[in-house]
């Protein structure tokens, strides 16, 4: 048996040889510590415009060739260690049947239990599109893996498609952790680098365990004249509370929130993604992959209920500005030959996310606001981006400039 396992071993050790760097790119520290098991990023949006379904998938396919790192499958190289498997059917397009009725709310929820949703499992594609096509234009849902991209990745990616569908040029995406050498066949991944569930980690299986506790959703609608009225009564209080319109949206969003969807810790950590993309001087602003870090801001509940929302915006502002600090970001993480690395001592004090004390807030409005970003405004709306936290807020902006949360609760929400 033992040279049987032998041989094994040593036919996976000669497959990393061949193909690591090269169609088998590793993860990061980071990564293969928070990502496998994980729920994936999904974004839903509406493309008013008739273009026939076969042609979205055409050109979705083409997207695919220049953003390759969406066509992957997770495999493990080692305990507890893994990396992305470059393959050529390593996504998963889904067309569903042509439905003879305009866009509405109760299309969407359909919508949403008939897409297929990516597992961050060994062996399992990591990118998915579902499209259908409605009277009025095409309803499309995207879900990702994490391990393979953050929010703007994906930005960049709808950004590209919707270009290649009307024959429009786009910004290429950056060189920096793309692939090298040609993708392989999923049925030609050796299979002793795909282990079963049963043989992962207790806290990968905690995590695939945890997609099934169902999550409450509730939205709350803010106001230009609320968060300007915010603002005035913040530099009243103290001339030093100049604060954001997010920051004030979150301390309001966890004032109000915060007994319902974690009631039962008297410890609270708000956790904010931070991009290294306009930070770190080593990373492209259009670096494809995973290209975040998180601020970290602790609160006891019995200082959220005494604190002023200015005291718990300026607290949260405070955690933010020292994590987007450009030095202190130069000495967490570093860009490799194979993408973003942080450096082992970093995690000690930032332990992976725990859904009994940790809320995840997502500042996605820039992606109703795409001139900002400087890729023009024509792809499409977005109707809704959920990362499927068990306690989350995810802030967004519709198309007539209304500004609102989603909020994620185990519980339900009043």
């Amino acid at each position: 048996m033992m040279e049987i396992n032998g041989k094994a071993d040593d036919r996976k050790n000669a497959s990393l040889e061949e193909h690591y760097g090269k169609t088998i790119l590793p993860l990061s520290i980071f990564d293969n510590i928070v990502r496998p098991g994980g729920s994936p990023i999904d974004i839903l949006f509406f493309v008013k415009k008739k273009i026939p379904i076969e042609e979205f998938k055409r050109t979705l396919i083409k997207t695919v060739e220049h953003y390759n790192i969406f066509s992957s499958c997770l495999i493990m190289i080692g305990k507890d260690k893994f990396g992305l498997q470059y393959c050529t059917d390593g996504f998963i397009p889904n067309v569903l049947p042509d439905m003879d009725v305009a866009l509405s709310d109760k299309i969407v929820e359909d919508f949403k239990k008939k897409m297929i949703h990516i597992k961050t499992l060994p062996g399992e594609p990591l990118f998915a599109v579902t499209g259908v096509q409605l009277q009025d234009g095409i309803l499309a849902g995207v879900s990702v893996s994490h391990a393979v991209s953050d929010g703007i990745s994906i930005l960049l990616f709808l950004y590209a498609w919707m270009c290649i569908t009307e024959g429009k040029s786009f910004l290429p995406p950056s060189p920096q952790k793309l692939f090298k050498g040609s993708p392989i066949r999923f049925d030609q991944i050796d299979k002793a680098l795909i282990p079963a569930l049963s043989e992962l980690s207790d806290k990968i299986q905690h995590r695939v365990k945890s997609r099934d506790i169902k999550v409450y959703l509730k939205r709350e609608y803010f106001s230009e004249d609320v968060l300007h009225e915010i603002k005035n009564k913040a530099k009243l209080e103290n001339e030093k509370y100049i604060i954001s319109n997010n920051q004030i949206m979150n301390a309001l969003l966890i004032k109000k929130y915060h007994h319902h969807i974690l009631p039962d810790t008297d410890r609270i950590v708000l956790r904010t993604p931070i991009t290294l993309r306009d930070l770190h001087p080593d990373i492209d602003s259009s670096y494809l992959g995973t290209a975040i870090f998180l601020s970290f801001t602790p609160f006891t509940k019995d200082e959220i209920n005494s604190m002023s929302i200015s005291q718990i915006a300026y607290r949260i502002k405070e955690s933010i500005s020292k994590a987007r600090n450009k030095d202190y970001i130069k000495e967490i993480a570093y860009l490799s030959e194979y993408g973003i690395e942080f450096k082992p001592d970093v995690f000690k004090n930032y332990p992976p996310y725990n859904m009994n004390t940790d809320i995840i807030s997502a500042n996605m409005v820039h992606l109703n606001d795409l001139d900002t970003m400087g890729v023009g405004s024509d792809l499409g709306t977005i109707l809704s981006v959920e990362a499927a936290m068990q306690t989350g807020f995810t802030i967004l902006k519709e198309k007539d400039g209304s500004i609102f949360a989603e909020i994620a609760s185990m519980y339900p929400l009043m």
